[in-house]
């Protein structure tokens, strides 16, 4: 199910574990070996906490619930500051964070006489959740608490045990809706009716089954289920609004490629006609994630030192030090910030041509405060397209380089990035025919413009470098392999001619600068084990080898087919779908 995306898997492990310990068995989630959900002690918190409705009025909730329970078992304050867990689960970080989660249900622990914590193992499972229940959940918890209680007992007493939580089942989970939804509460917490907890139902619904159920309202299911933009994927006539957005979220995915939410904002404003979106909201909500969770001090920690080190060898060339270029290597070659091959390239001829090379980065680190446009292209005409091709990908080695003259002003730069920022939030497109300087004028517009409607959301970014870390973090350059293609930025220039014969491995290797005897080996296992895995991290080149490897052994480059998993597909995604 695509909807376990990879930021709440924890979520699920624990719901999974819960199911197991008390409903599959009488077992205990937080000290596993003792029957903690067991019918006894089900029986007696019913006693205790449920079935006194006239002593739920007024007082705060923890002061009723501590009130009611006083003088229990152990056994009973274990279960329901297990099932306090459990009602936690889906609830979103920005209801209820974490610690105040793991604060509560420590404090119902608390009051027995045998004290018991939450595992620390078990506290990634509180720190996300997955839904905003509303302001009747939070105002009412102890109903829904109530609930779960209430539902756990009555599945004992019908003596269910894994019969309707069999995922593999097709029929199982429509059984399991049956039962949650057919649930008549008997006697409960004041204000309790039988549609109160719906909420609690609907979360039940998804933790159990998420293949099959939304995280999400009924009157949401039932705008989802009825939006007109989604009727073409119905394709099967079903008045169940369940099974009818089983079929809608197939037809988006196929369309996007990946795991969604019905709540993304561009997904929402297709089915909820009161919700407005701004491309913008989205992509700085997502960027103040990365400002909280450290992303953008991680990214500015590491830029921050090629900067200050490109900025020493300009000092060392405008001083006329020989040495000038030593560092430069070592500099443009960490992480991912250029692709080894056009990088490889370039210091190739710098090697060649050590006058040339000498003259460009005069013009290009040039002091003064000459334009970065006029940068750009004196250097640009100085470096000959022979030995890096593609506007994109030059610019991609001389913004890193332009770091040496300011990296909070000239931050780098990769067509690919940009092109998906400028798209998410409706930027305008960069010129296709564009030069180097165009296309990175560009871009710092862009920046400029992200920095801006940042401010306005009352995220501050202090300069072009922030910016550019944090579009290279909500777009995902810090886990993409960037695929080195020198001609995806230039213009169709020739009409397409026959693909010339595959090379020998012997071109092949001297092609992608490689032991020719490597390749024959993976040839070798190829053709053995028919499979192989290439491992390291991102812009290593693995893609890029992987694919001229196939190409050459398939003879024709229309042999072969990429294909490119997101980053939130589980393995259950991968596994379960074939």
């Amino acid at each position: 199910m695509s909807s376990r995306r990879g930021y709440a898997a924890k979520v699920y492990e624990a719901a999974d574990l819960w199911i197991a310990s008390a409903l599959k068995s009488d077992d205990s989630l937080f000290t596993p070996g003792t029957p903690i959900w067991s019918r006894e002690w089900l029986g007696e918190a019913r006693t205790r906490f449920l079935d006194k409705p006239d002593e739920w009025e007024g007082a705060r909730f923890s002061v009723k619930l501590e009130t009611v329970l006083a003088g229990s078992p152990p056994e009973v304050y274990q279960l329901v500051g297990e099932a306090l867990y459990a009602t936690y689960l889906i609830v979103s970080k920005d209801t209820i964070g974490q610690a105040r989660k793991i604060e509560r249900v420590n404090q119902v622990l608390g009051w027995s006489s045998e004290r018991v914590e939450i595992p620390r193992s078990l506290h990634d499972g509180l720190e996300r959740g997955i839904s905003n229940p509303g302001q009747f959940f939070t105002a009412n918890f102890g109903i829904h608490l109530a609930f779960v209680i209430e539902f756990a007992e009555r599945w004992k007493e019908g003596g269910l045990g894994d019969e309707l939580l069999n995922r593999a089942d097709p029929e199982s989970p429509w059984k399991f809706r049956e039962f949650v939804t057919g649930l008549t509460p008997r006697k409960m917490a004041a204000r309790y009716t039988r549609n109160s907890p719906n909420f609690q139902r609907m979360a039940l619904l998804h933790l159990a089954h998420p293949g099959s159920f939304e995280s999400m309202s009924t009157s949401h299911k039932e705008m989802v289920a009825n939006a007109p933009g989604f009727q073409r994927f119905a394709t099967e006539p079903t008045d169940d609004n369940d099974r009818k957005i089983q079929q809608i979220r197939a037809g988006l995915e196929s369309q996007v490629g990946r795991g969604l939410s019905f709540y993304e904002p561009e997904i929402r404003a297709q089915w909820d006609d009161e919700y407005k979106y701004d491309p913008w909201d989205a992509f700085i909500e997502r960027a103040k994630t990365v400002d909280n969770s450290g992303g953008l001090v991680q990214e500015i920690g590491f830029k921050t030192p090629i900067g200050e080190n490109l900025e020493a060898a300009r000092d060392a060339l405008l001083s006329g030090e020989d040495d000038w270029r030593r560092d430069i290597p070592r500099e443009i070659g960490k992480g991912n910030i250029i692709h080894f091959i056009p990088r490889t390239n370039f210091l190739g001829w710098m090697d060649g041509h050590p006058d040339a090379a000498l003259n460009a980065f005069m013009s290009l680190w040039a002091s003064g405060d000459s334009p970065v446009s006029d940068r750009i292209r004196d250097f640009s005409a100085r470096f000959p397209s022979e030995a890096v091709r593609g506007a994109g990908t030059r610019m991609n080695i001389i913004s890193v380089l332009l770091m040496g003259v300011s990296a909070t002003d000239y931050p780098p730069f990769k067509v690919g990035v940009f092109d998906n920022a400028y798209k998410r939030v409706g930027y305008p497109p960069r010129d296709r025919n564009a030069n180097e300087a165009v296309l990175y004028e560009h871009a710092l517009g862009f920046l400029d413009r992200v920095i801006a409607e940042a401010a306005a959301r009352d995220l501050t970014l202090n300069d072009r470098l922030e910016a550019q870390s944090i579009v290279w973090r909500v777009m995902g350059a810090d886990w993409d392999d960037w695929i080195y293609n020198p001609d995806d930025d230039e213009p169709d220039s020739q009409p397409p001619t026959e693909s010339p014969a595959p090379p020998n491995m012997a071109d092949l290797a001297q092609d992608l600068r490689l032991p020719q005897d490597f390749l024959e080996k993976i040839q070798t296992l190829l053709e053995d084990k028919r499979q192989i895995i290439f491992q390291g991290p991102p812009g290593t080149g693995k893609t890029y080898v992987a694919r001229a490897l196939a190409e050459h052994l398939a003879g024709a480059e229309g042999g072969v087919s990429l294909v490119q998993f997101h980053p939130s597909y589980a393995y259950e995604d991968f596994v379960q779908g074939f």
